[in-house]
């Protein structure tokens, strides 16, 4: 059991660093930035590259998920017990890299994608690439050696299972701490396995043609209670992508993209993910401070952050397809 001072002061340093972040009105400083080089002089004052516009975004990309895991390592090394969940939380970067490692596995690529590097959080021996049995053996992921891809539907489907596990983990790890605070982040992982659900089904009836028996058996089958969290997306797999009235009553129809007069309604995947992940932030943000001195704090701080990297990340890359800082922004309804 941390004490009141430990707990105090694990608050005020996420605060502190929360309060430096570009997320709540700290965001309108980011309106103004039309230059990749300008964007890394704002976030990196003392250590910016001095890089042409056109080699600087992939370089700027890692900086950022390095400041977002940082930053996260600089509140947890203040914890002493760090609670599996909170494990799971930072670990979700390495799911995602998994994901990019078992697919140039199946390429066949002479060079291993790049990885986020979490220090003593990370599990797998990213630089044995290519020998997958030293990169994941006495891993949580050794069961990835025998369902190594070989064609693009083998690999949805693995992609599918690393999802499967990751959320089934998390909710276990949530839904065994009896601390009535968590309630908060319970929430906001329950609606983000949810939204996870739909997107992936539209998804994959969108983009590849699967069915609905065959995206069912790769959604996420979790209850929180008696609520199903899988029940909103399977209902949504029935209705058809260029029609909005059946949609209207739909649990998250303020998610889809608006009719708009004289054109034809087709459903925006890359719009609802828009407005799950503002969603998700919005709600993030608003729990913070409900339980400052609890396990919430650090929960919401980490998914605060994440929100945060990915906003930097896409006004980088909107930036460098010519777009300027206040059309990246307003195109992510994030200047409210």
């Amino acid at each position: 059991m941390k004490s009141t001072a430990e707990r105090a002061y694990i608050y005020a340093k996420a605060c502190g660093i929360i309060g430096k972040s570009f997320i709540g009105p700290r965001i309108r400083r980011l309106q103004d930035i039309n230059r990749l080089s300008d964007l890394d002089r704002l976030l990196f004052p003392d250590s910016y590259e001095d890089l042409p516009e056109r080699e600087l975004l992939v370089r700027l990309e890692k900086r950022i998920i390095a400041r977002t895991t940082n930053q996260i390592h600089l509140l947890l090394k203040t914890q002493q017990n760090i609670p599996k969940f909170i494990d799971l939380l930072l670990r979700s970067y390495e799911y995602a890299d998994i994901k990019l490692l078992v697919s140039a596995l199946m390429e066949k690529e002479q060079f291993p994608p790049s990885h986020t590097d979490l220090g003593r959080f990370t599990t797998v021996h990213f630089e044995k690439y290519p020998d997958p049995k030293a990169m994941f053996s006495g891993t949580d992921f050794e069961w990835i050696l025998n369902k190594l891809p070989e064609s693009q539907s083998d690999n949805i489907r693995l992609q599918a299972e690393l999802d499967q596990r990751y959320y089934a983990a998390l909710w276990h790890e949530l839904s065994r701490i009896s601390d009535p605070h968590i309630r908060y982040i319970k929430e906001i992982v329950a609606e983000e396995i949810k939204l996870k659900n739909i997107l992936w089904a539209l998804r994959l009836q969108c983009y590849y043609n699967f069915d609905k028996p065959s995206i069912e058996g790769l959604l996420l089958h979790l209850q929180d209670g008696k609520r199903s969290l899988v029940k909103t997306a399977l209902s949504c797999i029935d209705k058809p992508g260029d029609q909005f009235a059946p949609w209207t009553s739909f649990e998250y129809q303020s998610l889809l993209n608006p009719e708009e007069p004289g054109t034809l309604w087709r459903l925006n995947v890359p719009y609802v993910q828009r407005k799950a992940a503002l969603l998700l932030y919005k709600k993030a943000r608003t729990y913070f401070r409900r339980s400052p001195f609890s396990l919430n704090t650090t929960a919401c701080f980490i998914k605060l952050k994440q929100f945060e990297e990915d906003l930097l990340i896409s006004l980088a890359e909107g930036i460098s397809l010519g777009l300027s800082g206040r059309e990246v922004l307003s195109m992510l309804e994030v200047l409210q």
